[in-house]
Parts: C-alpha cells; structure tokens; sequence
C-alpha cells in the first residue's frame, strides 16, 4: 500500500536535492549510494546504469529506502522506504538527460552507459515537512 505524500513533503521532493539510497548486498550489508530521483506521478523515479550494484540489488529484492536531506538544513529530511513497481530500458536516455538538467543545468556527460529507469512506489514515509 502506497503511503501519503503531504503536500509539503512533495514540494520538498521537488527541489534537486541529492538522495542516498540504500539496499541489501548478498551478505547482509548496507550499500549507499549517492543518487538522483524525481518524485513525478506519486511515484519516486530512479535513473542508473546496467551494471549498477545498487539498482541490481533493488531489481532482485525489489525494495530500498531513500534518505533526502537538505544540505543547508539537516533538520529538513525525509526517509522514504520504497517497493519498486517498474523497470524499464525505455526512456532512460531521456530521463537521466532529464535530471542532469534538473541537478547540472546541463547535458549528461556519460552518454555510453545504457540508462533504464527504475519507478519506486513510496510504501514508508518518515519527514520533518
């Protein structure tokens, strides 16, 4: 069951503010990564790389939590634990070009990496909005 995104939370999300994601390695441990996201459609959409540990780790297990945490107030944040509903190869090109513009303000530069798109639903929130 998908959880509420108040309406602050959601412009929270708004802002291109980097995202830690983390999962499980076979082992047990926690993996973090450094990401960016787009909350779009209620749903939080994850861009990577084939070949990616973390977005491999997320496409078998099928879950991971974001922590988003504004870095010039570490008293805004949110932790959101997500199940992923969809992943797809199309529009992935079109999509990280998408958020280099929204973090860069310009072109992707590793343009011969395959991208696909990973669409998480928001199952868990905890937030200070």
């Amino acid at each position: 069951m998908a959880a509420e995104i108040s309406e602050s939370l959601e412009q929270f999300l708004a802002e291109p503010i980097s995202a830690v994601v983390g999962t499980l390695r076979k082992n047990g441990t926690v993996q973090l990564n450094p990401i960016w996201y787009e909350y779009r459609d209620g749903l939080i959409w994850l861009n990577s790389w084939r070949g990616s540990d973390w977005a491999r780790h997320i496409e078998e297990q099928g879950r991971a939590t974001l922590l988003i945490l504004d870095p010039h107030n570490g008293y805004r944040f949110a932790q959101i634990q997500v199940r992923l509903l969809e992943s797809s190869d199309e529009g992935g090109r079109e999509h990280i070009e998408h958020l280099s513009q929204r973090y860069t303000g310009g072109p992707y530069r590793a343009t011969t990496q395959q991208r696909f798109i990973l669409k998480m639903e928001p199952t868990v929130v905890q937030s200070t909005m």
